[in-house]
């Protein structure tokens, strides 16, 4: 078995310092590391660690196939091997970065910076990093349309993050929160009093109220501040 994964790591071009999918199917899942479905940290049952457990959580990060920040930012380059953008580089701080599957808040297979769906790929994370990055950008610029080319790049970073989280639109109706519009307007017209009224309705935000009463440190809350400040030079 050691035999066939030094060969299928070799053959997929891996750094085995580097956590990689083997075998992606969750019954039989198996890392670079040798790591199987039911081993310590992982579940059973599914075979992928399950990030609603601190334990998967720690195991993971302890191993190097979880980071978050500036490291999550470094995994992703060594994973890669190549340069990142501006863009990419606060999404990664933003989101995290998994070398390896897990499953999300809603018991979801992701992967790299929260890849599901058509972007989860254990053994091609950056086609699919790529590919999600894109379209949200694409999404971005029709969201905010010439707004997007008004603002500097900063700026349209924040905004990419907002929207790869999913705080620009209401997640039960797919609609576009109002303090998108605002936000617009206010870009448009330059004037203060606007921009005053698109940071209030910016933070007249159900999930984002929670988290400072409940968990005022948390990574979310701390991702949506700096966001905040970046789009309206303040935060809450």
């Amino acid at each position: 078995m050691l035999n066939l994964i030094c060969i299928l790591i070799t053959l997929l071009g891996v750094n085995s310092s580097m956590a990689q999918i083997v075998d992606p199917n969750p019954i039989r899942f198996l890392d670079a590391f040798g790591n199987t479905a039911g081993s310590n940290g992982f579940e059973a049952a599914t075979g992928i660690y399950d990030f609603n457990k601190q334990a998967d959580r720690t195991e993971a990060a302890n191993k190097g196939f979880y980071k978050t920040g500036k490291d999550a930012v470094d995994l992703a380059k060594n994973t890669f091997g190549r340069e990142l953008s501006p863009q990419e580089k606060l999404l990664i701080k933003h989101e995290g970065f998994t070398t390896v599957p897990y499953l999300d808040t809603e018991n979801i297979p992701t992967i790299g910076i929260g890849q599901t769906g058509q972007y989860f790929d254990p053994l091609d994370i950056q086609t699919g990093f790529e590919e999600a990055v894109a379209d949200k950008t694409n999404a971005v610029k029709k969201e905010f349309d010439n707004v997007y080319d008004l603002v500097d790049d900063i700026k349209q970073r924040a905004l990419l993050s907002l929207v790869y989280r999913g705080d620009t639109r209401n997640k039960n109706t797919g609609n576009l929160y109002q303090w998108v519009g605002k936000y617009k307007k206010a870009v448009d017209s330059g004037k203060k009093v606007d921009m005053n009224r698109a940071f209030e309705e910016f933070w007249d935000n159900k999930e984002y109220k929670d988290l400072m009463v409940d968990n005022p440190n948390s990574g979310v809350l701390t991702r949506i501040r700096e966001n905040s400040k970046i789009l309206f030079g303040k935060t809450k």
